[in-house]
């Protein structure tokens, strides 16, 4: 949800602010997913929500069309 937050803000504000969000939800969304994959199976609807969230931040503000594809 953290990385969510940020991800919202980014998408709102511009400049310097986006890139401190950027880095903010980045930040959120590797640490989740390193936790996600030492607890959660693979299947698990928390873990497949967070790839698909994760996916759209690389997509959606960091632009980075391949690598969203080969996260989701």
């Amino acid at each position: 949800m953290k990385g969510d937050y940020y991800r919202y803000i980014a998408e709102f504000v511009s400049g310097g602010e986006k890139d401190t969000a950027s880095n903010q939800a980045d930040s959120a969304y590797t640490e989740a997913r390193k936790i996600s994959e030492e607890s959660l199976e693979a299947t698990h609807p928390t873990r497949l929500g967070l790839a698909l969230n994760y996916s759209v931040f690389y997509y959606e503000i960091l632009g980075k069309t391949s690598e969203a594809c080969d996260m989701a």
